[in-house]
């Protein structure tokens, strides 16, 4: 290595508390610690001296990590695997960062690797915990349903107990939705907001009660797919990257898939999965425009967006009711459909919409918000 002391930055990679290797502007792996040997299972004698891409036996992977040798003296961080010499994949975040900005420590790049295996151990662990719940209580939740909405005729008592059950399982959908929030480090208020919001949107654009009502409860589940995104990107108080922004964006499918198929889950699945659509095309995950975007996914589009806007999260502070307000109507046409815009403002004008309020707005808070 030009000039530099090979002993000091071995010692230097022995210090880190996750694996590490040092490569050269070829690619090639001049010094890997005993963490990064460890975490692979492969004897250092199998990694010194070997180009990082031919480590990899699947050629798109090969194919990535040329991409990224291209771009040498670029930082860059994201989840990753490395291949263990048991043929088993570990889960990583691999950083990579040149050792200075100047040769000849320009010449070569550090990449640390930090094992996710525990965490998507839990995440696949809490995933099925919620497709239990789902199919669990769908056959229950069905059946109350149905129950509410039973003959006029029936005696006193049989009406309250239907009213029990539905309050139940309600709240067993409210509990599945907070459990969820939670991991975004918000609260239950958020979920009941975004019910309200609906409900109200639905009633002025004059929906049928039994409409206003499902519309209302689907809305509680719109957020369910967070649950495969990652705490490091859920919980990032700083601007996404393109790659983190791709794992957001996946909560929208995964939402739909996690909920049942059972007809009681339909709406609720079209709100997962088309609530970040926009009315212009622009959205995802399908880039659906205009009333090819469900009308119920097209409210709650409103609801959460306005709800984001007036709430404070961790990269950006609450708005004033009145600047998300005029967000709202400057996003009619393009983000929202224009009558459903034409309900919000009806709504907010007589004083619904109630929510958080702020001294100060961050004008790029409405492109992170959505």
């Amino acid at each position: 290595m030009d000039n530099l002391p090979p002993q000091s930055v071995e010692a230097l990679l022995e210090s880190l508390n996750c694996g590490a290797m040092l490569l050269d502007r070829s690619g090639r792996i001049l010094i890997a610690n005993q963490r990064l040997i460890e975490m692979m299972k492969t004897p250092l004698t199998c990694l010194r001296g070997r180009r990082f891409e031919d480590i990899y036996d699947n050629e798109e992977d090969r194919r990535r990590v040329q991409d990224r040798m291209a771009d040498f003296g670029e930082a860059r961080e994201g989840e990753f695997y490395l291949p263990c010499v048991d043929g088993t994949h570990l889960p990583v975040i691999l950083s990579s960062r040149t050792l200075g900005a100047e040769p000849p420590l320009s010449n070569y790049m550090v990449v640390t690797a930090i094992d996710l295996s525990r965490q998507k151990a839990a995440e696949a662990r809490l995933s099925e915990d919620y497709r239990t719940i789902a199919q669990l209580s769908d056959t229950v939740l069905t059946q109350a349903l149905d129950l509410k909405h039973y003959s006029e005729g029936l005696e006193k008592m049989v009406r309250e107990r239907t009213e029990e059950i539905r309050e139940a399982n309600m709240e067993s959908i409210f509990m599945l939705a907070v459990a969820c929030e939670t991991r975004d480090e918000d609260t239950g208020a958020h979920v009941r907001r975004i019910q309200h919001y609906t409900e109200e949107l639905a009633r002025t654009l004059l929906l049928p009660a039994s409409d206003v009502e499902q519309f209302g409860y689907s809305a509680i589940l719109h957020d369910v797919g967070k649950i495969v995104v990652p705490d490091h990107v859920l919980k990032k108080p700083g601007q996404l990257t393109l790659e983190e922004r791709e794992l957001m964006q996946r909560h929208a499918p995964e939402g739909e898939r996690i909920l049942s198929n059972k007809p009681f889950f339909a709406v609720a699945r079209q709100i997962a999965r088309s609530h970040h659509e926009n009315w212009d095309g622009s959205g995802y995950p399908d880039g659906a425009a205009g009333e090819a975007i469900p009308l119920p996914a097209r409210i709650v589009h409103v609801a959460d967006v306005f709800d984001a806007l007036t709430s404070k999260r961790v990269y950006k502070p609450a708005w004033s009711r009145e600047d998300a307000a005029r967000a709202i109507r400057e996003g009619s046409g393009r983000m929202f459909d224009p009558k459903i815009v034409e309900a919000f403002d009806a709504i907010f004008r007589r004083g619904g919409f109630n929510g958080t309020t702020a001294e100060s707005v961050d004008a790029t808070s409405l492109k992170t918000a959505m």
